[in-house]
């Protein structure tokens, strides 16, 4: 079962202050210095296709891939919406599909930190890797382990309202250090102020922290030349002060 099977109704309204558009612009940005700058574009892990749908828009042929039913069911609608076509699956990450003859894959918002050890992050590489042509980019984030060490986590406490919708997120988090994890427990009171309603949701999410040596070395292992780890939507080195870092590689031109 995906961890979004309950979270997944509410996932557009806890995030809807997120900047969908102005992270685009920045990997845009990046997959151009690389060469890449239009073709085939592959989201592994594409959520409720908000990033999907902004690629396309931008002329992008994209595709996407995510675990969660209900996250594949409201991408669709949200490209019919749009009046786009584009083929969202449900199937995971880390199994390869049918995918192939892509120009650039990414995953974004930490799907590569949903995956708790690194047989699985290799094999969401592996699944970028069988997408791309010989070439193609691969553009990923993920949260950074000397951010998280340095910080330590806490408890965070997030309210939206969206008339009639309220909706209250507690997120108690536990550190396991010696699995490099963090297990991040959701609390969601999902209130409707009309119908004098609320419902809660209960969730629990196990993030796994990289380092870019390790990283790195797991791109090589799955056939990749790396080119280069860093801070979230800047060129600077991953830091103690973010969280989110991202790291690109290339397939080799040659098998």
């Amino acid at each position: 079962m995906s961890v979004f099977a309950d979270y997944a109704p509410w996932y557009d309204l806890l995030y809807r202050d997120k900047d969908y558009a102005g992270e685009v612009d920045f990997v845009e940005a990046r997959l151009r210095d690389h060469g890449i700058a239009a073709g085939k574009l592959l989201d592994l892990g594409c959520g409720t296709g908000v990033h999907a749908i902004e690629f396309a828009r931008r002329g992008w042929d994209v595709a996407g891939v995510d675990l969660s039913a209900d996250m594949i069911a409201s991408a669709n609608a949200r490209a019919a919406q749009a009046g786009l076509e584009i083929p969202f699956r449900q199937g995971d990450a880390c199994e390869a599909g049918a995918e192939t003859g892509f120009d650039a894959v990414v995953s974004l918002f930490h799907v590569a930190s949903y995956q708790n050890d690194r047989d699985r992050l290799e094999a969401l590489f592996r699944t970028a890797h069988a997408a791309l042509k010989p070439g193609g980019v691969f553009f990923f984030d993920y949260w950074y382990g000397g951010a998280v060490l340095a910080q330590g986590v806490e408890t965070r406490v997030k309210v939206i309202e969206q008339p009639p919708l309220r909706l209250t997120r507690i997120a108690q988090s536990e550190h396991d250090e010696q699995k490099a994890t963090v297990r991040v427990n959701y609390t969601l009171f999902c209130e409707d102020t009309e119908r004098s309603t609320i419902r809660r949701v209960d969730e629990t999410h196990r993030m796994r922290y990289w380092f870019p040596f390790e990283v790195e070395a797991s791109l090589r292992t799955s056939g990749f030349e790396p080119a280069g780890s860093y801070a979230w939507l800047s060129g600077a080195a991953p830091n103690t002060k973010d969280w989110a870092a991202y790291s690109i590689a290339r397939k080799a031109a040659q098998p």
